[in-house]
């Protein structure tokens, strides 16, 4: 062999070799930079994630405050058409009361709340007091139940309410109690 094919076998040798190192070099730099982009790739996802969780975080925060105000804001509507309802319906009460007033089972009514305050004092002294309004009844209640009655001085609705002080005993049959115990009922 000449020269000439020496060297070029020598150089087609080294060519070789250096292409199998070039190509190895570029594998592993491949690889490196693969490794680099998918560590950077999990890096940005993860990150993402976070910012994701994030702001669900706050879009809830921020729904449930929305909520909560509703919620608040239709609990006050309600409870102010509660309160205009029981106005209104107590007002409508007030006025059949003042219409049943004029009738005679009233007066009935009257008879048996006086006759039960007797039945409950027994033989001990009672004061039986009827509303303001009910003292043109007063003579002919007391010759129906045999009762001494008294005109109280202030209003209270209708009804009667009795004392008997022997036992600290008040029988309050008043129409504006039963309203205030209907009233806070509802």
């Amino acid at each position: 062999m000449q020269i000439e094919e020496k060297l070029e076998v020598f150089r087609k040798f080294t060519m070789d070799v250096a292409k199998q190192e070039s190509d190895q070099q570029i594998a592993e730099y491949e690889a490196a930079c693969n490794r680099e982009v998918e560590a950077f790739r999990e890096s940005k996802l993860a990150e993402l994630e976070h910012k994701i969780r994030n702001e669900e975080h706050k879009i809830r925060r921020q729904t449930n405050s929305t909520v909560s105000r509703e919620m608040l804001r239709q609990k006050r509507n309600l409870d102010e058409c509660k309160r205009k309802w029981r106005e209104k319906l107590l007002e409508e009460v007030k006025e059949l009361l003042v219409k049943y007033q004029m009738t005679e089972e009233y007066e009935a009514y009257l008879i048996v709340k006086i006759k039960m305050a007797l039945e409950v004092a027994e033989d001990e002294e009672v004061t039986i007091y009827i509303n303001p309004s009910d003292a043109d009844k007063l003579h002919e209640l007391e010759s129906k139940t045999g009762a001494a009655l008294t005109v109280s001085s202030f209003d209270f609705g209708g009804g009667v309410r009795a004392v008997i002080r022997s036992r600290n005993i008040l029988i309050d049959e008043s129409f504006v109690t039963k309203l205030e115990q209907e009233a806070t009922n509802l």
